[in-house]
């Protein structure tokens, strides 16, 4: 493990949002899900390509909220733009499992 110092740790900028809309990415590589995520006032509604097609589908993720990387430069997947890193973990299979908050908070928060 390679240990970073808190000034690395601030550039990572964490929040949480709420999934809003959720649909097939036919046009995807690998099985995956167009998102939009509402990341509150300051930073308004998120695209983001998702593979959490294992173990969620469309209609679960709407109203779900997720810890989102909204940091890193927007990135081109085949015809779509995602701008916001949806993060998760692996299951026992691989699959990702989304990272949540325990317990509702206001979209746009920051992870501290």
């Amino acid at each position: 493990m390679e240990y970073i110092n808190w000034t690395d740790f601030e550039k990572v900028d964490l929040r949480v949002g709420t999934i809003v809309e959720a649909t097939e990415f036919t046009e995807a590589r690998k099985p995956a899900y167009k998102i939009k995520v509402d990341m509150g006032p300051e930073l308004g509604i998120k695209k983001s390509s998702a593979q959490v097609t294992a173990n969620y589908t469309p209609a679960e993720l709407i109203g779900k909220q997720v810890i989102c990387v909204v940091n890193f430069k927007p990135k081109q997947i085949a015809n779509y733009v995602s701008e916001v890193l949806i993060t998760g973990f692996p299951d026992a299979s691989g699959n990702v499992v989304l990272a949540q908050p325990a317990a509702p908070v206001a979209n746009g928060v920051k992870l501290f």
